[in-house]
């Protein structure tokens, strides 16, 4: 929004840093999965919040200095490659828990990932309409000092051990890297929910720069958009995954993810108030709710000792990575497609639909994957 409002920057060009930085972060994730296993989930935390800390600070006060756009884009993008790496980390202390917390714990830490992510746009905006953006940036390397103390105090040391009594930490370590003919199944879901996250990462960078380039929306009503997201998702996410559970099938909650999400974005491109969008909003995010937590919860089950930080660095490379695609190709089609932006909404519906039917096809043979390395692990 600084880029496209107060710099001018075209929407190819601010496409195009996400792009990049999605290859930052989808080599950061596998990184710190690997080092989250050797090296204990707290160092990894403490190392990338610092490392906001440090980012944040410096964005701050190029914005603040005007800077030259080329310079802010490229730090932008290199420091992203540091300041990601928590993410696994976190990840894999839930992976590490009984099979009956892992939903549990993955929903919790949704929901006060989003109780921040409903404050701090709509504390975000306010900042950059009543002082400037760089204020913003001096909040978030407040609160990453703040996590970060937290995570130096409060999370144990070491790498991660089984909750199961008598199994090494290292007996799985050899099976850290997928491969196509071993894991085909699983390497084909992490494809699948990579393009589920692109859908859905629509929400985020190409939804703001739409509101703010081609409706006009205000700093504030842009906050109070991310902030109905988050909001929706602390109330709904525990009585959702609840319901979820319910379902016999793994993919199920993702195939109707897909569906909300096409939805939404037929409902967006008719879009034209503040109050329409947020429908829109409010339908995507139910099909935020219904894949989040079910896909990383596939992928801890799939998981074992010594191998849950590479795991989840896997899945959130994936995952990130389908963000940043969908920051890059959402400016993109709106760009291209300026005589009508709205067609770009409809495209991306149509995407979702193929992507729901992806999952339908996929489902019954990860389901009988993870049926034969349940039943292994009680035999064994």
């Amino acid at each position: 929004m600084y880029l496209e409002v107060v710099r001018n920057t075209s929407l190819s060009i601010i496409g195009a840093m996400y792009l990049v930085t999605g290859f930052f972060i989808l080599a950061s994730q596998l990184i710190a999965g690997r080092l989250t296993d050797s090296l204990g989930p707290k160092r990894v935390m403490v190392i990338g919040y610092v490392s906001s800390l440090l980012s944040a600070i410096v964005l701050g006060q190029l914005i603040q200095a005007d800077a030259p756009v080329a310079i802010i884009l490229f730090l932008y993008s290199v420091f992203s490659f540091v300041r990601m790496v928590s993410q696994p980390a976190s990840s894999a202390i839930i992976a590490s828990q009984t099979r009956e917390n892992i939903t549990l714990g993955y929903s919790i830490i949704t929901v006060g990932g989003n109780l921040g992510f409903a404050i701090g746009p709509a504390i975000g905006g306010v900042l950059a309409q009543e002082y400037d953006y760089s204020s913003v940036f001096l909040l978030s390397a407040a609160t990453s000092a703040i996590v970060g103390v937290i995570a130096l105090f409060g999370i144990r040391g070491g790498p991660l051990i089984s909750t199961q009594r008598g199994m090494a930490v290292t007996q799985f370590s050899a099976r850290r890297w997928l491969s196509w003919k071993r894991d085909r199944t699983l390497l084909l879901f992490l494809l699948l929910t990579m393009g589920s996250f692109l859908v859905v990462g629509y929400e985020i960078t190409p939804l703001s720069l739409y509101v703010a380039g081609f409706l006009h929306f205000s700093n504030e009503q842009i906050g109070y958009l991310f902030a109905t997201n988050g909001l929706v998702i602390v109330v709904l996410q525990l009585p959702l995954t609840k319901l979820t559970e319910r379902t016999q099938r793994l993919i199920t909650p993702l195939i109707f993810s897909s569906a909300f999400a096409s939805l939404a974005f037929v409902v967006a491109s008719s879009s034209t108030t503040f109050l329409e969008m947020e429908v829109a909003m409010g339908i995507i995010t139910l099909a935020e709710i219904l894949q989040s937590v079910p896909s990383q919860t596939v992928m801890a089950y799939f998981s074992k000792v010594g191998n849950r930080g590479t795991y989840q660095g896997y899945y959130l490379a994936f995952t990130n990575a389908g963000r940043s695609i969908a920051s890059f190709v959402g400016p993109l089609s709106f760009s291209l497609l300026s005589f009508d932006p709205r067609l770009a909404w409809i495209l991306i519906a149509f995407f979702s639909i193929f992507v729901g039917c992806g999952f339908f096809l996929l489902s019954p043979g990860l389901q009988r994957a993870y049926e034969i390395q349940s039943n292994k692990k009680v035999v064994g």
